[in-house]
């Protein structure tokens, strides 16, 4: 199939047995052919095997694989570019799904002067649904306020193993910290400017991270890369990471570390947070 080179869609998973299949599905409806489906089972407390052996007669080639004991998404993300045959790799939480084009528009907007390829985000809460709508392009520059991409791409493998994978030494952030580098290293990140995958966000499934090592994981981001940051995106992280903290929680905080590219956009959350 020289039109369709072959992609492996990589999905980790850890006791959400009950979504995992809505993400299966959305991977066996993509319009694109040469599709391989690769599922890192991390450490679940039942095996996931029966339900990813019912997608071998409708995907091209599927792979399985069990960590007896939990390592942690990075470990299984790198299991999975480690055992994908797929000339590019598009990764999938066990929680959320793809729009069925995903995958056909991605590879389609693909250009191997830049890093790789996202697309918008459709956010669904408890009572509302929210389009992400990001950048046509973006550089490094604006990615280093913060995380303009989210948590997924489609990206050559090669440039995967190029740069080691994902930070397993990170507590959180670790998608961050991927773009970063790759971005770095390979230029720019087009954006696909169409909400082709869906975030579920309603759901009381087991949380992958805790507030605690998030926290954790993006100070260790900010110590990684502060030193690609000029003045304000250096501000701007500080800020991220003191609200999270509860330590900038007044206007007199956010007119003081916010730079004033982004102030009308956390005045509007600092509005909405205070008053609803």
């Amino acid at each position: 199939m020289p039109d369709y080179p072959p992609v492996s869609a990589v999905v980790t998973t850890h006791n959400r047995k009950d979504l995992l299949k809505r993400a299966l599905d959305s991977v066996k409806a993509q319009t694109y052919q040469n599709l391989e489906l690769v599922v890192i089972d991390d450490g679940s407390t039942e095996s996931v095997e029966s339900i990813v052996s019912e997608y071998e007669r409708s995907i091209d080639r599927v792979i399985y694989h069990r960590n007896e004991e939990a390592k942690g998404a990075c470990a299984a993300r790198n299991k999975g570019i480690e055992l994908s045959n797929g000339e590019y790799i598009a990764g999938l939480d066990d929680d959320d799904e793809w729009m069925p084009e995903r995958i056909q528009k991605m590879m389609s907007a693909y250009r191997d002067e830049e890093a790789c390829v996202t697309s918008d985000v459709l956010h669904l809460f408890p009572n509302r649904k929210l389009i992400w709508k990001k950048d046509e392009i973006i550089t490094l520059e604006r990615l280093l306020y913060s995380n303009q991409v989210g948590n997924q791409g489609l990206i050559k493998k090669e440039r995967l193993l190029e740069i080691g994978g994902f930070d397993e030494s990170l507590s959180s952030a670790q998608d961050y910290d991927l773009w970063v580098r790759l971005c770095e290293s390979y230029g720019p990140i087009r954006n696909v400017r169409e909400p082709l995958q869906k975030i579920h966000l309603e759901h009381d499934g087991e949380q992958i991270t805790t507030p605690r090592n998030q926290l954790r994981g993006y100070l260790q981001f900010y110590s990684k890369h502060k030193h690609l940051m000029n003045k304000d995106q250096r501000r701007y992280q500080l800020y991220t990471i003191r609200k999270a903290t509860g330590k900038a929680n007044s206007l007199t905080d956010l007119i003081t570390w916010v730079p004033a590219k982004f102030l009308w956009k956390e005045l509007k959350v600092f509005l909405l947070r205070k008053f609803g």
